[in-house]
């Protein structure tokens, strides 16, 4: 029985990987190579795990924008939101309950790891089709309006 409740938790963080770039399991996800390894942060709530083939031990939340920032995940959830729909700043930390800094620093980190994940996922990636008729047609009528 506690067999399941341990291969339950495991796939809880199976989509994790092991940040270590020097480890033999570095960066892969769904392999099994991480254990939990113990508990973190304010009330202990973020979850610690290890790597089992290098030993690294790392948080939940390591190589993402919430990696250092104490505020819980609903609270940035919601900030991505207001600062994605267009709202200023000063307005998502009145609507949100933070003070701007905060809205600054996780815009600041979001933007920066959107970045790195785009130019990992995206860049180099070619083209299968391209419509140069739709570019031409807005190019066209920019250059008619002056």
């Amino acid at each position: 029985m506690e067999r399941r409740g341990a291969a339950r938790s495991a796939e809880a963080f199976s989509h994790l990987a092991c940040p270590n770039p020097d480890g033999a399991a570095y960066g892969q996800r769904h392999q099994g190579n991480l254990c939990r390894h113990g508990w973190s942060g304010r009330g202990q709530r973020i979850r610690c795990l290890r790597c089992t083939p290098c030993g690294t031990d790392f948080s939940e939340r390591a190589n993402t924008p919430r990696f250092g920032l104490r505020s819980d995940e609903d609270t940035l959830v919601a900030i991505a939101k207001h600062l994605a729909e267009g709202t200023g700043g000063r307005a998502t930390a009145r609507r949100c309950g933070v003070s701007l800094n905060t809205v600054l620093r996780f815009s600041a980190r979001f933007g920066k790891h959107a970045e790195g994940f785009h130019d990992v996922l995206v860049r180099g990636v070619p083209p299968r089709q391209i419509q140069p008729d739709e570019a031409w047609s807005f190019v066209g009528k920019k250059r008619q309006a002056r």
